[in-house]
């Protein structure tokens, strides 16, 4: 019965979405497995599925674990793939069409993500033309004390998180996690999110 489903599916989106505009659903079902290695397209249809019914969203995953489909709107998912990883993806205009923004973080003492864009045929498009990277020192709040605290920040982990509602993606450092617990507490106060707004062309601090 699943293959059935999964030739039907096939059909209905495979064979058109190389020709016409795919809806952000559609583009979900048609996540590469080099985008989204842990999960089917028969497991993506049955999250949206589940989600339609009312029921708890979750599948089992490439890894024999469990992974839960926790917001679904009609331009954004968040997708708890593992227990300590995730994904998040939002549909952004860009012009007369539409990318999509993809986020996967993954946790252990502290988050850390990594950002990529794509066109609506999954084709990659470069970071730097849609997200300029902060510094590890933006993240400090401009003080004349900061200097010493700022040397003590020698790794880069950032943790990005997309608004489900807004076309707004936020940054935070989270190297204080992996520090001692004194350094920690004299660094976290220091530290500010920074937010950044999609203009149409790319996301710009605000």
């Amino acid at each position: 019965m699943r293959k059935f489903i999964y030739i039907l599916l096939f059909l209905m989106f495979g064979a058109s979405s190389a020709t016409n505009a795919q809806s952000f659903r559609e583009m979900f079902l048609n996540t590469p497995d080099s985008v989204m290695p842990l999960l089917t397209r028969l497991d993506r249809y049955d999250f949206i599925e589940y989600m339609k019914a009312g029921m708890k969203a979750k599948v089992t995953n490439r890894l024999d674990g469990e992974s839960v489909l926790k917001v679904l709107s009609d331009n954004y998912i968040f997708l708890q793939t593992t227990p300590s990883s995730s994904m998040q993806m939002k549909m952004l205009p860009l012009g007369n069409d539409s990318i999509m923004c993809v986020v996967s973080s993954v946790r252990a003492e502290a988050e850390d993500s990594r950002i990529a864009f794509f066109n609506r045929e999954w084709k990659r498009i470069a970071t730097d033309r849609m997200f300029k990277a902060p510094t590890i020192k933006e993240f400090f709040i401009p003080s004349d004390t900061i200097g010493r605290y700022v040397d003590k920040c020698d790794i880069y982990l950032v943790s990005l998180r997309l608004n489900a509602d807004e076309n707004v993606l936020e940054a935070e450092y989270t190297m204080p996690g992996y520090m001692n617990k004194e350094d920690a507490d004299a660094v976290k106060p220091l530290l500010r999110k920074l937010i950044y707004r999609w203009n149409g062309k790319g996301f710009v601090i605000e």
